[in-house]
């Protein structure tokens, strides 16, 4: 069914339940490469992408499709514009190239095995803390806290300080939504509020050095020196909101699937070796990210469409996840998909020189929750309707109340 009466498919009422799945597969089954649609902001409208050649080309490509204007629909003020620029989001190679590769070495595979204890170890902290009680708010109690906790640790944050970055990063990302923000300026605000902490945070580190990724990252350098403070602080937004937000989400709409698919759920608790399945299967069923915008650098054809400098390119990340040309029954939650299969075809963590950093930790993360739940969780549901937020951009849940039995250590280890 389309979306009628707000036929533009990113509409912010169009999101109130979620992404809108099957309008994205309407349009997608139209044939059509890419559709013009209108909207609030600065250019009057902007260009959906949604299959994934396409995707893949307007990701990959930032000579043609620029990063410098960020990846949000609505355009940035000049002035804090101006200071993103300063962060990786915003970069294009060779820049971004040269940025990024500072904070490669700690998301590489032989560092995060060293990490992977800490990480096993906060998951079954968290499951401790809510197990006695046999019910909790998943977002905040659960979801939200191992990826809050291994992301801000990492970075030297100190624990006091753990919950006013969270709510900052709720306001960042979820401006839409007036239980976090009145407006997007508030939004773009909280950016620049991050940015400042992130800032105090290397400072603060440079005067008392610890053992941390912050550190590391002040000991690095970039064409000859070391990073400055500020731009350390757009390390800090980077990494705070991918790290964070992404993940919480994906664990609560794991939570979700499970509830409402008790089958599939009982197949992992007889199977941990399923596992990785399972995240990636939510990876793919209930992508957070609902799309990245780039902007066209200059005139051309493209897909059939005449492209004018400054256009808007709206990727639609979910698109390729339900396509059929990809995946046997995509509209169904199926643990037992290939996942590496899985991997080669959604495009949940983008692609090209933007492709998520922390991609690994993140699984790392999923995968250790998804199996301390498995292995001390049973007779899952829901005891309200769960709340979801508002956003065109990422698709999560504000609260979902649920209760649960104890098994304790009756499901066998891997």
């Amino acid at each position: 069914m389309g979306l009628c009466p707000h036929a533009t498919l990113l509409n912010i009422a169009n999101f109130e339940r979620g992404t809108p799945r099957d309008e994205i597969a309407r349009l997608r089954k139209t044939g059509q490469r890419l559709i013009w649609q209108p909207d609030e902001y600065a250019n009057g409208g902007h260009w959906v992408v949604l299959q994934r050649d396409d995707i893949d080309t307007v990701l990959k490509t930032p000579a043609d499709f620029t990063n410098n204007f960020g990846p949000l629909l609505e355009d940035f003020p000049e002035d804090v514009l101006a200071i993103q620029r300063e962060s990786m989001t915003f970069m294009d190679p060779p820049r971004h190239r040269d940025y990024r590769s500072l904070v490669d070495d700690a998301f590489r595979p032989k560092v995060l095995a060293g990490r992977e204890q800490l990480i096993k170890g906060l998951a079954g902290a968290v499951i401790d803390g809510v197990i006695d009680k046999g019910e909790c708010e998943f977002v905040a109690e659960v979801a939200m806290q191992v990826p809050m906790r291994t992301v801000l640790g990492l970075l030297g944050v100190a624990e006091q300080d753990y919950a006013h970055i969270a709510s900052v990063v709720n306001v960042l990302t979820l401006a839409a939504d007036p239980e976090y923000a009145a407006s997007r300026d508030e939004g773009f605000a909280a950016s620049m509020e991050a940015w400042e902490f992130g800032k105090e945070l290397a400072q603060e580190h440079r005067s008392n050095p610890r053992d941390s990724v912050t550190m590391d990252l002040l000991n690095s350098g970039v064409d000859g020196r070391q990073i400055t403070n500020e731009e350390y602080a757009g390390f800090f937004v980077n990494l705070i909101v991918g790290g964070m937000e992404t993940t919480r989400n994906t664990t609560a709409w794991m939570m979700h699937e499970f509830i409402r698919h008790p089958g599939q759920y009982a197949a992992l608790q007889s199977d941990l070796a399923l596992v990785p399945n399972a995240v990636e299967e939510t990876l793919r069923y209930r992508n957070t990210v609902v799309y990245l915008r780039r902007t066209a650098t200059r005139d051309m054809d493209f897909a059939g469409k005449e492209i004018r400098q400054g256009d808007k390119m709206v990727c639609i990340l979910g698109s390729p996840s339900r396509n059929e040309a990809y995946f046997e029954n995509p509209d169904v939650f199926d643990i037992t998909r290939d996942y590496k299969n899985t991997r080669r075809h959604y495009r949940t963590f983008g692609a090209g020189p933007h492709f998520c950093i922390g991609v690994h930790q993140s699984r790392m993360i999923l995968e250790a929750i998804t199996e301390e739940i498995a292995r001390r969780m049973s007779n899952l549901r829901l005891l309200s309707e769960p709340v979801h937020f508002k956003s065109n951009f990422m698709d999560g849940f504000k609260r979902m109340h649920i209760a649960f039995d104890r098994v304790g250590d009756a499901v066998s280890p891997i």
